[in-house]
């Protein structure tokens, strides 16, 4: 399934993704809603997510005026829709004043509830959730109902696939929904009772849209999996203290605090410097941060990149930092592909002294503790930048550890860095078919062969099922070299994908 669907996916970037989704969804509800198999009329459906629309952007542009900020619409768009699913449509004057309440509060809660450049909470949760503390309005989490659960999973799971939070997601689900039918079963539900009833929970909708923002998830992927167990349990057990009762709102919003507790939260404000050529279709652009930064070698940045137009993939980008910690720069490595996204096209523009901002330093692709961790690095094309950035840092320190390099890519000509891997002096492997004969430096083999095979990884290291394996690259690469060293014993697998940014 992954072969079919990551190349679809990676047309566009996760925001599309999450928006398209949504818009779907929202297209199935109405398309049912027409047919009155949904008990709500399809005018109450478009009016609401209207009032929802402009309450939340408006109140984003004002704020963002008040703060200097220049308003995702995109973001808004996403946080409307999620709140339209949450709280029932309605045509009455008292709901729909209500819903303009709410997506104020979502809208507002982005600048007012933020830290260091970054909201601490999803907007759509806070607002279910003060709004609920005021006894306005209450959220209905009508998307749970049965008719919406087959098109819930398969864009959500587009979503997850998408922005690769399957692990957190399925934990929760599969915690979620365990504790979902022990309580309705202590309540005097029988099992298939149960299994009916959790198909009006919203569990596939709270996992896939919103337990997986981004920009309120921690960094590391151990602690968005104990963020998504303790949400689960919040979720699915009812507490109830004098007046109060949890909700599937302020199970998210327990979660972004412990998320937040978790993360080093930075503003990244970037000057740029300037752009180098690496190879014919690879630069690395180069910044520097108006304050120091903090991060580890192998993490990642996502920018941001305002400007005219741009295409459905948007203005936000993610891309792992090449330089290694305590530089005076930050440096990334970035490949372009023909045509352009309208974004890139903006990148490659940028001019000297250009100031960008970051929503933050993220990723656990880092280095083992280990100092004697044997590590066995395999990179696809760009996917070579998160060891760039291991191996300066390595170097940096004038530490020494035992490390292989399998680099696959399409040319010769596309091999990046070549000063600074020949610098670090470990073991590197060139596969890449072609039939001139390459001139490499000491200690490099070239692999004739198109592709990373366990074949080629056997024969060439006898000690692989000992090593701790770093895989980084377009998803198909990865997924084929994971399970190729699985096969191959290796027990230690770390994955940075690079998602079609």
């Amino acid at each position: 399934m992954d072969k079919l669907l990551n190349p679809l996916l990676n047309r566009y970037s996760m925001y599309k993704v999450m928006s398209g989704s949504l818009t779907i969804l929202f297209v199935i509800a109405l398309v049912l809603a027409f047919l009155g198999v949904i008990a709500y009329s399809p005018l109450a459906m478009i009016v609401s997510v209207t009032v929802i629309g402009f309450s939340v952007l408006l109140t984003s542009m004002l704020f963002g005026l008040i703060f200097g900020v220049r308003v995702h619409t995109e973001s808004s768009f996403i946080t409307a829709v999620i709140l339209f699913f949450i709280f029932t449509p309605t045509l009455e004057v008292s709901g729909l004043l209500g819903l303009v309440l709410v997506g104020m509060i979502a809208g507002a809660s982005k600048f007012i509830l933020a830290f260091k450049g970054r909201h601490i909470f999803n907007p759509a949760a806070i607002a279910a959730f003060i709004i609920g503390l005021t006894g306005i309005a209450h959220a209905s989490w009508w998307v749970g109902t049965p008719l919406l659960i087959i098109p819930t999973f398969l864009l959500g799971f587009a979503v997850l696939q998408k922005t690769r939070r399957v692990p957190s997601s399925g934990t929760f689900i599969g915690l979620a929904t365990v504790l979902v039918i022990i309580v309705l079963m202590v309540e005097g539900e029988t099992l298939g009772g149960s299994l009916v009833l959790w198909l009006s929970w919203p569990v596939l909708f709270f996992s896939s849209f919103m337990l997986t923002e981004p920009l309120t998830l921690p960094g590391k992927k151990w602690q968005q999996i104990l963020e998504a167990a303790v949400v689960a349990i919040l979720f699915a057990i009812p507490i109830n203290i004098g007046d109060f009762s949890t909700s599937p709102a302020f199970a998210l919003v327990i979660g972004n605090l412990i998320a937040f507790g978790f993360t080093r939260r930075q503003k990244v404000t970037l000057t740029f410097v300037e752009q180098k050529q690496l190879t014919p279709t690879t630069y690395e652009f180069i910044f520097t941060p108006r304050t120091p930064l903090r991060y580890a070698a192998g993490q990642y940045l996502e920018i941001r990149v305002p400007h005219k137009h741009d295409d459905f993939r948007g203005s936000r980008r993610s891309f792992s930092i090449t330089s290694a910690p305590g530089e005076e720069t930050l440096r990334l490595g970035v490949k372009f592909y023909e045509p352009s996204s309208s974004f890139k096209k903006a990148l490659r523009t940028l001019e000297k002294s250009a100031v960008i901002e970051s929503t933050g330093i993220s990723g656990d692709f880092t280095l083992p503790k280990d100092k004697l961790t044997p590590l066995l690095y395999v990179a696809g094309g760009i996917g070579i930048t998160p060891f760039i950035s291991h191996l300066q840092t390595l170097k940096r320190r004038n530490e020494a550890r035992d490390s292989v390099l399998f680099y696959s890519i399409n040319s010769i000509d596309e091999l990046a860095y070549k000063d600074i891997l020949e610098s670090a002096g470990i073991k590197v492997f060139i596969i890449t078919k072609t039939n001139q004969r390459l001139t490499l430096p000491k200690n490099w083999v070239h692999i004739n062969e198109p592709f990373i095979t366990k074949e080629v990884l056997a024969t060439y290291i006898s000690d692989v099922d000992t090593r701790t394996a770093y895989i980084s690259g377009p998803p198909l690469m990865i997924d084929g070299v994971k399970k190729q060293l699985k096969q191959l014993h290796v027990t230690h697998i770390k994955t940075d994908y690079f998602i079609g940014y």
